[in-house]
């Protein structure tokens, strides 16, 4: 199993601007009153905090690799290199550059 985790913060700003732009979804008049309902777990899919916990619990699992969206993001081909080796997949180094340019966010932001 590959568990991928975001920054905390980095989730809630995020969040923040997904949840205000979704129609089906309330939006907040104000961070503060965002945040409060973030860090409580009264989101639409209830709290993250309590998700990496839980998740915490098989950090040290043999079947289950944990890898944050910011090392993905600073070092994707590293990042690649250890999810291919985790899963015993056998890749050549074009083919982790050939990934890396078409999941770019760039490359996948003019496939959308």
């Amino acid at each position: 199993i590959l568990v991928l985790v975001r920054n905390p913060k980095d989730t809630a700003v995020s969040y923040y601007h997904f949840y205000n732009n979704m129609p089906v979804l309330p939006s907040f008049t104000s961070w503060d009153a965002y945040f409060a309902a973030f860090m409580n777990g009264k989101l639409a899919w209830g709290s993250y905090i309590d998700h990496l916990v839980e998740w915490n619990k098989y950090i040290d699992h043999d079947r289950i690799m944990m890898i944050s969206y910011e090392e993905l993001k600073e070092h994707q081909v590293l990042a690649m290199k250890r999810i291919a080796a985790f899963f015993g997949f056998s890749l050549c180094e074009e083919d982790f550059l050939r990934i890396a340019k078409k999941t770019s966010f760039q490359a996948m932001k003019e496939k959308s």
